[in-house]
């Protein structure tokens, strides 16, 4: 069971649409920058032979091939640009453009290498073009294993119907196509693991981040997260509210820190139900926060009133005195992060001015 499971994971390593998506982009830049090396080298070979038989220039299938192939590689270096650049997207399109192009450049290795052994001349190209998209272009495993076995065994088919392969040594042939499966193999799992190693780097520092801004008793933003709040492209409204809990030292002194601890969370709570999570910040404290974009002052402050309405019936176990907010609020067009801080220090500022007067009595 462990060996067939351990045969399962090289053939179908565990992915995502994260993980397919880097995959995609990486053999993308690998197949453009081939592509584009393959046209501008059979270019000049295709011009080196137009310049040296200019008298009798012969279109022969050997030129056909290479203008073919030229071609071919330069479409295929414009899809893989326009998806680097997300014009094309999928990984199904990324996929597609990769097997048709190693495809591609396999039949024309294998043709190549086919008239040089004609002429007695080394067949190097067919395993150079392996070991180039081995190496570069990193497909799914089995597709890798299946791809590679058929080019192989079309390839000697060839030699083998013009002159029983004479010039093969067949040991070699074999110990050559399990290196090149082997490193295939090998080449696709390291990248494999490099991708998905810096796809959960990158999901630690998300939830790292999201933490560092994330209230842990409440759940709410906390005034870190303010840092995170781009600067707009154009100018908006912005409603600010800074509001704190009225005597929130006596439910601690009266009941407890676990209950202060409550009264926090269900304050919290009741302000999710009437706001969007990203506008509601806890500032430190007992102190909420209020962020609203383009909402008019009358719904704020509607809003702001229905929050002390299921605020005032909350109930807690074994706390009966009733849970009141103070607020101050603040509106004004924005178009900075330093315009909007400046609201909440005018919300702060109102806010106690009215905490003066509620502990004045009056």
């Amino acid at each position: 069971m462990i060996f067939f499971n351990n045969i399962k994971n090289i053939f179908f390593p565990e992915s995502n649409k994260e993980i397919d998506h880097q995959f995609d982009l990486s053999n993308m830049v690998s197949l453009k920058i081939i592509c584009l090396v393959t046209s501008a080298i059979e270019g000049l070979s295709l011009a080196s032979s137009f310049f040296n038989h200019y008298e009798h220039i012969d279109f022969d299938t050997t030129i056909v091939v290479l203008t073919a192939i030229i071609i071919l590689n330069l479409i295929t270096a414009f899809a893989a640009d326009l998806f680097i650049k997300q014009k094309i997207r999928g990984h199904k399109a990324a996929v597609g453009i990769a097997a048709t192009s190693v495809t591609i450049m396999a039949i024309f290795a294998m043709y190549v290498s086919y008239m040089n052994y004609k002429v007695d001349r080394q067949i190097i190209i067919f395993y150079a073009v392996n070991v180039c998209f081995i190496s570069f272009i990193h497909i799914a495993p089995l597709f890798q294993f299946l791809f590679l076995l058929v080019e192989h065994s079309i390839f000697y088919y060839f030699l083998y119907n013009y002159d029983g392969a004479k010039g093969i040594i067949v040991p070699n042939a074999i110990i050559y196509l399990l290196l090149v499966i082997f490193a295939s193999q090998i080449s696709y799992h390291r990248e494999f693991k490099f991708v998905a190693s810096n796809y959960n780097v990158k999901l630690m520092a998300e939830k790292f981040e999201q933490k560092s801004a994330q209230d842990q008793l409440t759940g709410l933003l906390n005034r870190y997260a303010l840092d995170s709040i781009p600067d707009y492209e154009n100018p908006v409204r912005c409603q600010i509210a800074m509001a704190d809990i009225d005597q929130f030292k006596i439910f601690n002194d009266k009941y407890g820190h676990l209950k202060g601890d409550e009264v926090l969370k269900i304050t919290a709570s009741t302000l999710l139900d009437v706001f969007r999570k990203k506008d509601c910040y806890r500032y430190g404290g007992d102190e909420f926060l209020v962020v609203a974009i383009n909402l008019s002052e009358d719904a704020f402050r509607d809003r702001l009133a229905l929050w002390e309405k299921k605020l005032a019936v909350a109930k807690i176990e074994d706390v009966e005195d009733p849970i009141k907010i103070s607020y101050g609020v603040t509106s004004g067009i924005i178009s900075s992060k330093d315009d909007m801080f400046k609201l909440i220090k005018e919300a702060d500022e109102k806010l106690y001015s009215i905490k003066h007067i509620h502990h004045q009595g009056l």
